[in-house]
């Protein structure tokens, strides 16, 4: 390997490694925090020795055995690790068998890392300090067998490696500060937060304190509700005292209430309330824990708290319905962030939770029965469908309508509402007559298609002899299926669909939305997200624009490559490439800023969905510019989105008072809105301009933060500009 390319594997991987490594403790990625939290390691010089050593050592392990890139520079899998270090500084004597043990230790947290990191991965579950305390627990045990290791006196008298740091100006400076007349409860609070990292003093406490508060305001809310909690608990309940000692209130309820809080849950009332009451549970374990390691004389550290999060974590994952509580969908490393981009993007980011499924029919139907109808739909059968057509005098048929035939809906094709195989055909039963019903074959001819594990589509009621599919066929979304009928229990032609996790023929309804479709009122479309339509709508599917599809269909390995004119007049120009990751997320990433933004193209929306880098760059613009396109023909209305706050320039003052109290309320909002402009009034064309704005709303205040236009043509993003104050941006696809 070259001397550059060592460089910028040093830049890219093993620096942002180490420093994610002390900031990744408070489920972070601030550098301020992390800068803080790794010069306060030092306040016990050893102790930051020790704790430093054991990251660089596990990042470079982990990098040359070729572990997953994006783990190891967010830290994960050396966070423990710096604790195994910081605890072996502050206990042991620093030797050579001191720093041979401290590389062991360091490695088996490692290995242990990696290893709960696969079991628990299958489940969705974090391994948080489970590593440092078993690899501590390996060290400490036997450390009376080691005769070279000794126990250190430097916790005790840290004021020595201060007065050998700055002499006694230093050690004053400690002292008056450490000595501060504070109350007892902010006294307590502050040396319990530095005591996640074996300190015990004011210095320590108050720089970190202030370092989580300038990183995120809610987790610092947190804190202070986990430290209450847990203080009032144990004066109320008279429990032992060794469950407030100042590592215990530090490393396990304050942990508790950020990560229950803010981190593994969308920051909302319920997941504050739900901090207090886990807190109190607990200093439960903590105790029970406590009377049961005390035989073999190990301390319990963090893992009441690793406990009760990770089985907090699974019993949430385990509900059949989502309640106000929800579990953290994409994780951004900041309950601002997380709280922010799941409030904008609810709709957007359906996909996560829903297997995307279209209306099974082309051009305009009503729902003639909802789900739980007046009719049929009812119990375990409750959560389905039925469709039919009506004319502009709301009847389903022309003359007379006393055959089939005079039904505007028999015989119209049926068509998959997604991809997927063909797992069950029913195909031999005649149309009733009208009026009457076949009670002994209830669905008629129907079909059923599955589209993922315990994902599957019947339509039933179907026309004998009408099937384009056989049992086993791969089907795509929008191929012929079969066509309406009047089979089965139906007194007159219509189509029944349903959704279920069998493919048992009129298996038990699950309550499931279509992905996309217009609601039609007033002979207006308005496009629905994710949503079930009730009896009544007047629905039609979506029809794709095809310039529009090809140009924002942006596959792994495509390349686009753009010249533009910055705000200083200089002429550049950035290369974006289309990568998907191990999670099988799309981004585009742009090697010369090192930035990406992540991106879904599910056939009928693009949208981004985060975006992590230069905010100044090209990329960022495209970003804002393109934040949602709506890739269906429709009418060349506005479309709106909720953007994150995150974007917000100015305001710097509001913005941070609001991160308090936004998961009670959202004071500020920001819109992103979009239109479609077709040369010549025409939806076919061969060149349609984007005009898209961003505008925030602050106690109702409205401003527009920025302004853009994309044009389309030859099928791809021709050009953009981005206008915001100062900043005028013009981008022009390249050739070169």
């Amino acid at each position: 390997m070259t001397i550059q390319k060592m460089k910028r594997k040093f830049d890219e991987t093993i620096a942002p490694a180490i420093l994610n490594s002390y900031s990744a403790i408070f489920f972070s990625k601030s550098r301020v925090l992390a800068a803080v939290i790794l010069a306060v390691s030092f306040f016990n010089f050893f102790a930051g020795l020790g704790g430093l050593i054991a990251v660089i050592t596990t990042v470079l392990i982990s990098n040359a055995m070729g572990f997953d890139q994006l783990q190891i520079r967010n830290g994960y899998l050396s966070f423990n690790a710096l604790l195994v270090g910081i605890g072996m500084g502050t206990f042991f004597d620093p030797g050579f068998v001191f720093f041979s043990l401290l590389i062991l230790a360091s490695l088996m947290s490692l290995i242990i890392s990696v290893t709960m990191g696969g079991w628990l991965y299958k489940y969705g579950l974090p391994f948080l300090s489970i590593p440092f305390i078993v690899s501590f627990w390996f060290v400490t045990l036997p450390a009376s067998q080691f005769t070279n290791l000794g126990l250190t006196q430097h916790s005790i008298f840290w004021i020595n490696d201060a007065y050998a740091v700055g002499g006694n100006s230093l050690v004053e400076l400690f002292q008056k500060i450490d000595n501060l007349p504070t109350h007892n409860m902010v006294n307590i609070y502050l040396r319990s937060i530095s005591s996640i990292f074996f300190q015990d003093n004011l210095i320590a406490g108050i720089l970190i304190a202030i370092a989580l508060l300038i990183s995120s305001r809610i987790a610092f809310t947190l804190s202070i509700i986990g430290f209450v909690s847990a203080y009032l608990f144990a004066k109320f309940s008279g429990s032992s005292a060794t469950s407030l000692t100042y590592y215990n209130i530090g490393a396990n309820y304050m942990m508790t209430a950020i990560a229950v809080g803010g981190f593994f849950t969308i920051p909302s009332k319920q997941s504050y309330l739900w901090s207090i009451f886990l807190v109190p549970l607990t200093s439960l374990i903590l105790l029970f824990l406590s009377q049961l390691t005390s035989f073999v004389h190990l301390p319990v550290f963090s893992l009441p708290f690793s406990i009760i999060v990770i089985l907090f974590v699974y019993f949430l994952k385990l509900r059949v319905t989502t309640s106000k509580l929800i579990l953290t969908p994409i994780q951004f490393n900041s309950p601002e962030a997380n709280l922010y981009n799941y409030q904008n993007t609810k709709e957007r980011l359906s996909n996560l939770y829903y297997f995307p499924l279209h209306l099974p029919f082309w051009g305009e139907w009503t729902v003639s029965q909802g789900h739980d109808g007046n009719h049929t739909h009812k119990g375990d059968w409750g959560k389905a469908f039925d469709f039919m057509i009506y004319d502009q005098e709301h009847k389903t048929y022309k003359s007379k309508g006393q055959i089939c035939e005079d039904y505007y809906c028999y015989n119209k094709p049926v068509l998959a509402s997604a991809d997927g195989v063909i797992a069950e055909v029913v195909d031999h039963l005649y149309d009733n007559e009208i009026g009457a019903i076949d009670t002994v074959n209830n669905w008629g001819n129907a079909v059923i298609i599955r589209h993922a594990t315990g994902l599957y589509t019947q339509m039933a009621h179907l026309k004998r002899g009408s099937f384009k599919v056989k049992i086993g066929d791969f089907v795509k979304r929008g191929d012929v299926i079969a066509h309406c009928g009047n089979s089965g229990r139906s007194p007159i032609p219509h189509l029944h669909f349903q959704v279920q996790t069998t493919a048992a023929l009129g298996a038990r309804t699950i309550d499931y939305p279509f992905a996309y479709y217009f609601g039609i009122k007033h002979n207006k479309q308005e496009l629905q997200q994710f949503s079930k339509p009730l009896e009544g709508d007047l629905i039609t599917g979506l029809i794709t624009n095809k310039l529009l599809y090809s140009a924002f269909d942006i596959n792994p390995t495509s390349v686009l490559k753009y010249h533009f004119e910055n705000e200083r007049g200089e002429q550049k120009t950035e290369e974006w490439e289309a990568f998907t990751d191990a999670y099988n997320s799309n981004y585009l990433y742009c090697k010369a800023t090192n930035s990406s933004a992540f991106y879904v193209n599910d056939g009928s929306m693009f949208y981004f969905t985060s975006f992590y880098g230069d905010e100044k760059s090209l990329l960022y613009y495209f970003y804002l510019s393109a934040f949602k396109v709506f890739l269906g023909d429709s009418d060349p209305i506005e479309r709106n989105d909720s953007v994150s706050i995150n974007i917000l320039r100015g305001n710097k003052i509001a913005i941070w008072l609001h991160d308090f109290i936004a998961p009670l309320h959202l004071f500020i909002q920001v819109r992103h809105t979009i239109q479609p402009i077709y040369q010549e009034k025409l939806i076919n064309t061969d060149s349609i301009v984007l005009k898209s704005t961003i505008q925030s709303s602050i106690f109702g205040r409205k401003t527009i933060e920025s302004e853009s236009s994309s044009t389309i043509q030859e099928n791809r993003i021709q050009s953009f500009t981005y206008q915001s104050g100062k900043t005028k941006i013009r981008a022009k696809w390249s050739n070169i």
